[in-house]
């Protein structure tokens, strides 16, 4: 391998400490031995190029990218892409994301996976009877092999078929051909997906792509076919740190951990990710249904010798069921702490002789006997028997481990005129640092990069257990400081005791005033909780009104949360009349993993230290941390840690780009203080050393004051490769297209680009001379392009309709 990173690095120099960064980052890999490398690094400072490193020093280990979200996974693939055309190396990528945004047949099912399941499985039973059709008339031999696509008679009788109809997946059924084997008919990829799969990897194929690319077959069979010879493979947190997932999915792709580099990005989520998945719930409905699968499975169960397995379900199950019942009647909708010593007793105390983990071994082998009824009957894959019996496993956790916590909380739901209650269960794992260290003990190398691991020595305790497991490195930021204010309140809080007083409540309020009326443009203003935010709306409103402003309201349904950001988007546009001031929860829907780029968002406000509600779950979060660690680091970790996270990143929605500008404001004096109940040391080091502490009457002024001598430091374009296109002399040209017809996405992510620019633009493909009236303006870009189009990309260009003084040209096919 060449593991020279200059040689890997795709652009034409490095940022300030970025390789110094992506050095550290390849010594890791070079060290091997399961050795972790955590890289605090602020937006601006490249930490996505840390895979050109990992793959120059890398030998035969293939690179696992581990992401949060789905629009992180263009950021790889554009990465990968730059790598390919500004090097002579050719990387291979795929990646694995959910079926609800791959499967084909997804807009006519509810529930894509349940959907998915029964049909492959309807899918395999008729590959296997047209199998034995085939091999009636040919003839059986260890050679025979059954494809579908030459099938003219089953093609004609499936293709036709419409929604709620059909008997198979016809994506799924051309992507696998039968054969017979060792006096069995196995099943395996087809030769056409196969040849798919190879394409995939030969290209860049970007997820909106992915369907067409595919034609008539499955992407998601053709995606895992891509991964198998993959350099780089993109797959989300629970596919690595779910064992149950990891080991299914490295069989699968072929990945073996010891051979395999992990990079995990936004790694300050990682902790609440592996406590999700080491924990487990049981809602009311699972056991109902349990209850119906053991009625209609008698006979079976019997047949199989499974009489003592019948009887423990129908002893456990309707315990289980009258222990739900009693707490709907109490009706408690908050958390609540119930003793798993009693459960038990309670669920399995009519035995005459008591042995808990054998019970729960006839669960589950009742479980897998329903299991394969269901696969014959062409039902869905999904058992509630078995979910029944991971949740008393679990509760064995909760008898002995303080790191597992037994919770219960009943819903109400209102149902024509009736009101109905149900109980859910709940197993909480609070510590994921052995999860976390058991995953990461087994792995070549582990990069985790994050732009808000602060103070990263915390997140290693969080992580590992200890200090001193990880390298650590913190970068400054990048972006020019003349370019942001950033204030903190002297007086102002949200602290319980303070909440309603007159003085105080006066105080953020004058705070909101400055901000809202003093910093022009879109502005949001982030509370530490829905309660707090309807507190305050009514001012909120009354500001806004008077600075000529409208207000948005961050929707409980996050269904609704992509019309309300395309509205306040609009409302950040040079052309329009009322910029918005955005209402929202730190933490909430809209203060993490959204591009508020170039004018959509001019400042961001954080209305108090956002902790978790002080409830009696939260004591027993904090009890336990404090016992590990001691009263300090324990409350730091477990309380106030994650509420500093959600500042940070309500706060880093501003400031995306280099040549941004906009106003920070942390309105809370333990964000100005230390010690004590402050918090200031706890801040970036960036934001410490600017941090300008103020009263409410203040901040008006500085505020006024910094927009009114702002002057915008300047930032260098990328200038390297451009298109010759005619021009006025004042005129810069476009960096170079590829050839051809260009993607949508494509032309979104240079518009990205462009949006954020000063300069003005033209777009084309290569020796396309394009004259000027051939230009479109931004109002004729907009009839092009929706809102939907912009927000499907992940919000990464989400500002593009901004292009008040960019000229567009038209994108034309090449003919020569």
């Amino acid at each position: 391998m060449d593991q020279d990173i200059d040689r890997w690095f795709p652009y034409p120099e490095y940022r300030p400490h970025q390789r110094e960064m992506l050095e550290a980052a390849a010594e890791i890999v070079r060290t091997g031995g399961h050795s972790v490398f955590m890289v605090d690094a602020p937006t601006g400072s490249g930490k996505t190029s840390i895979l050109s490193a990992l793959l120059a020093a890398r030998n035969d280990q293939r690179i696992v990218v581990v992401l949060r979200t789905v629009s992180q996974v263009s950021i790889y693939l554009d990465e990968i892409k730059k790598i390919r055309q500004n090097t002579n190396k050719r990387p291979r990528v795929a990646y694995l994301v959910g079926k609800a945004k791959t499967c084909q047949l997804r807009d006519e099912m509810d529930s894509v996976y349940l959907g998915c399941d029964i049909l492959k499985i309807m899918t395999r039973q008729l590959l296997e009877s047209r199998m034995q059709e085939y091999m009636h008339l040919a003839g059986r031999s260890q050679d025979t092999v059954y494809d579908p696509s030459k099938d003219d008679s089953l093609l004609e009788l499936i293709m036709d078929e419409r929604e709620g109809e059909r008997s198979c997946c016809p994506y799924y059924l051309l992507s696998k051909e039968a054969y017979f084997f060792d006096g069995e008919i196995k099943f395996r990829s087809s030769r056409k997906a196969q040849e798919v799969g190879r394409a995939i990897g030969d290209n860049i194929i970007y997820l909106d792509e992915l369907d067409e690319h595919c034609g008539d077959m499955c992407p998601y069979e053709a995606m895992a076919l891509s991964a198998e010879d993959a350099d780089v493979v993109i797959l989300n947190y629970n596919h690595v740190f779910d064992d149950t997932y990891r080991d299914v999915m490295y069989n699968w792709l072929g990945l073996e951990p010891e051979k395999t580099i992990l990079l995990i990005d936004e790694a300050h989520n990682l902790g609440d990710t592996v406590r999700a998945v080491n924990s487990d719930v049981l809602p009311q409905f699972s056991v109902k249904k349990a209850i119906k699968e053991v009625e209609s499975s008698r006979m079976k169960a019997r047949k199989a010798g499974l009489n003592q397995s019948l009887a423990v379900a129908e002893q456990i199950l309707p315990r289980i069921m009258k222990f739900m019942e009693k707490m709907n009647e109490k009706g408690t909708s908050s958390e609540e702490w119930f003793d798993p010593h009693m459960f038990a007793d309670f669920v399995f105390g009519e035995s005459l002789v008591r042995e808990d983990e054998r019970m729960v071994a006839e669960l589950m082998n009742l479980g897998d006997v329903i299991a394969r009824q269901k696969e014959k009957e062409s039902e869905s894959s999904e058992i509630h028997l078995q979910k029944v019996g991971d949740f008393l496993f679990m509760l064995n956790f909760a008898k002995s481990d303080e790191a597992y916590v037994p919770l219960k909380y009943t819903d109400k739901r209102q149902v024509g005129g009736n009101t109905y209650t149900s109980t859910t269960l709940e197993i909480r794992n609070l510590d994921p640092s052995l999860q976390i260290e058991s995953v990461m003990g087994q792995h070549h190398a582990t990069v985790m990069i994050s732009g808000t691991f602060s103070p990263p020595e915390a997140y290693e305790l969080y992580y590992f257990a200890n200090n001193g497991r990880a390298t650590i490195m913190t970068l400054p930021n990048q972006f020019p400081p003349e370019n942001r204010l950033v204030l903190a309140a002297s007086r102002a809080t949200t602290q319980s005791s303070l909440r309603d007083d007159r003085d105080n409540v006066t105080e953020i309020q004058q705070h909101l005033e400055a901000f809202i009326t003093g910093v022009a443009g879109n502005v949001v203003v982030y509370f530490t909780s829905y309660n707090l935010l309807n507190q305050y709306m009514d001012v909120c409103t009354m500001i806004a009104n008077a600075a000529g402003k409208q207000i948005y309201l961050e929707p409980r349904d996050s269904k609704e949360v992509s019309s309300v950001l395309g509205r306040f988007f609009q409302a950040g546009l040079k052309s329009a009349t009322k910029p918005g001031v955005l209402l929202a929860v730190a933490g909430g829907k809209m203060s993490e993993g959204i591009d508020y780029r170039g004018e959509a968002l001019k400042g961001a406000m954080v209305v108090g230290l956002p902790l978790t509600a002080y409830t009696e779950i939260q004591k027993t979060v904090n009890e336990y941390y404090k016992g590990k660690y001691g009263k300090k680091q324990g409350m730091f970790i477990a309380y106030t840690l994650p509420a500093m996270n959600r500042a940070l990143q309500a706060l880093g929605r501003v400031h995306r780009a280099a040549d941004e500008d906009g106003v920070l404001v942390l309105c809370d004096f333990r964000f100005s203080s230390k010690g004590g109940m402050g918090v200031r040391e706890y801040l970036p080091e960036w934001m410490d050393r600017e941090l300008k502490v103020c009263s409410g009457k203040e901040s008006a002024q500085l505020i006024t004051e910094w927009v009114k001598d702002y002057k915008h430091a300047d930032v260098p374009l990328e200038t390297k490769g451009f298109l010759n296109v005619e021009t006025d002399n004042n005129e810069v040209q476009e960096p170079v297209l590829q050839t051809g017809k260009i993607k949508k996405t494509r032309l979104l992510n240079i518009l990205g680009k462009i949006a954020r620019s000063k300069e003005r633009f033209y777009l084309g493909t290569i020796n396309n001379q394009l004259k000027k009236e051939d230009r479109l303006d931004s109002m004729q870009l907009k009839e092009i392009f929706t809102d939907e189009d912009f927000s499907r990309l992940g919000l990464k260009a989400c500002y593009v309709p901004s292009l008040g003084e960019v000229e567009v040209k038209r994108i034309r096919k090449n003919d020569k």
